[in-house]
Order: C-alpha cells, then sequence, then structure tokens
C-alpha cells in the first residue's frame, strides 16, 4: 500500500501556515527559485487549460471561423 507524502494529507490551513514561515526562512535565492517554480506550475496548467479549450473549439468547429472573425476584426478596428 502506497502512501502519499505528508505534504499532501495536510489539510490547507495546517499547510498554509507552515509554508508561510518556510517562506518567511528563504534567502532571496530561494525565493527567487521558488518564484520560478511557481510560474512555472502556472504556465503547465494554463497549457493544459488552453489546449483542453483549443480541443473543444476544434470538436466544435469554431476554429473555421477564424478568417470571418479577423476581417470582422478588422473591419470595426481600422489601422
Amino acid at each position: 500500500m502506497e502512501s502519499e507524502p505528508l505534504s499532501m494529507s495536510l489539510a490547507p490551513e495546517v499547510l498554509k501556515p507552515a509554508l508561510h514561515t518556510k517562506i518567511e526562512r528563504m534567502t532571496e535565492t530561494q525565493l527567487r527559485i521558488l518564484h520560478r517554480v511557481l510560474l512555472q506550475i502556472e504556465m503547465e496548467e494554463l497549457a493544459e487549460k488552453i489546449g483542453k479549450d483549443f480541443d473543444r473549439d476544434h470538436e466544435e468547429s469554431k476554429l473555421r471561423r477564424i478568417p470571418e472573425l479577423v476581417q470582422q476584426f478588422r473591419a470595426e478596428n481600422p489601422y
């Protein structure tokens, strides 16, 4: 039987203060690394969402309307 990591079993109300304490103790370098890790997580989540949305739009044939929508946008927003 596999056990989940300790951090995964902690409730958010326990985990958040523990993380805040760790963050307060971090050096500037550690903070920069943590920031990059968090940005990477956000990018991966957004990429997954965009991929799912793109697949849904493709299935609904919405992508065929792109030329029409570009033409409409250009007509409404002359350069």
